[in-house]
């Protein structure tokens, strides 16, 4: 791994539970000696990635992340053109509705919302990102993406979250066989306990899937009924948003899409 490489991974270390390390927290995570952890954080706070409080010392992001996330919205405008999908997709459920992109790591969400009005909902922080092996969006994401990608991800150890989440390469490769000749992927407490979630891609100009869309809820709620809603939801807005971004559907799944909204 570069030394570049090194330095921008320390960004992945803050969200919304997190906004703030110092540095001796970021050793504790990180393993990494104090001297080269202090060299890559003042490269980023020289750069405006980082800043630090100016009491504690401790590092947050800072206004070049603004700054760059402004640039992407602005030439390429994908979170606008999403959320409306997502607004739609959990009023007519009313449970957690969610979108993500891809990664090196997994999946990183992009807008969430939760239109219920239910006393028990899914917890859901927009700032983690979601491994591609136990939740639904990565699953999804995997199961139209190029072999090799698939096989990167499978080749390295895969992080157990609850007593469900599977482990092993083979059972994560049969539940993406399953959700590419699907058309939907499903998470079955793999990721959170007591929440179960569907999801699809939607895909760009060239046919590749760019992200994916999902629903999540809890596991008490998530029936037989539930489930069918919230994937023939998921499916229509998958080919929706797809045409919406000029995207090419594979026509194998184009056809799988139809025949169930169909049934």
């Amino acid at each position: 791994m570069s030394t570049i490489e090194k330095a921008l991974g320390l960004l992945e270390y803050f969200s919304a539970s997190r906004p703030d390390i110092g540095l001796s927290e970021f050793k504790t995570l990180t393993g990494v000696d104090k001297g080269t952890l202090h060299r890559h954080l003042t490269a980023l706070r020289n750069c405006g990635y980082l800043e630090q409080h100016h009491t504690t010392r401790a590092y947050r992001l800072g206004p070049a992340v603004i700054r760059l996330s402004i640039v992407r919205e602005k030439t390429v405008p994908l979170v606008k053109t999403v959320e409306s999908y997502i607004d739609r997709l959990s009023e007519s459920v009313q449970e957690l509705a969610h979108a993500a992109l891809p990664e090196k790591k997994g999946m990183t969400s992009i807008y969430s919302k939760d239109a219920g009005s239910h006393g028990t909902r899914v917890s859901f922080d927009e700032a983690e990102i979601l491994p591609f092996h136990a939740t639904s969006s990565g699953i999804a994401m995997l199961a139209f993406s190029d072999q090799d990608v698939v096989n990167c991800v499978l080749s390295k150890p895969l992080e157990s979250y609850t007593t469900t989440t599977a482990t092993d390469a083979k059972d994560v490769q049969a539940l993406i066989t399953r959700a590419h000749a699907s058309g939907i992927a499903s998470a079955n407490q793999s990721y959170e306990t007591e929440v179960i979630s569907y999801a699809v891609p939607f895909f760009g100009a060239d046919g590749e899937a760019i992200g994916t869309i999902a629903i999540a809820a809890p596991a008490s709620r998530m029936d037989a009924a539930l489930a069918e809603q919230c994937s023939n939801a998921l499916v229509a807005a998958g080919q929706s948003l797809s045409r919406d971004l000029s995207g090419h559907i594979p026509p194998h799944i184009a056809g799988i899409w139809a025949k169930r909204l169909e049934s």
